[in-house]
């Protein structure tokens, strides 16, 4: 299973909105006050992601 990893919480929220699952969360590496969110990676999330980078 392939992941992609979503530094930003704003984008996790929306890609959650969109019905994609969290698979799980981890402390960013360089700065633990910061998560990092764990998506399953497809294709419709990366077509999610690209939607949401463009507005």
């Amino acid at each position: 299973m392939t992941e992609i990893k979503i530094f930003s919480k704003r984008v996790a929220t929306l890609l959650i909105g969109k019905g994609h699952k969290l698979i799980r969360t981890e402390d960013n590496r360089k700065d633990k006050k910061f998560l990092v969110f764990i998506f399953q990676d497809s294709g419709e999330l990366r077509k999610d992601l690209t939607d949401i980078s463009n507005k």
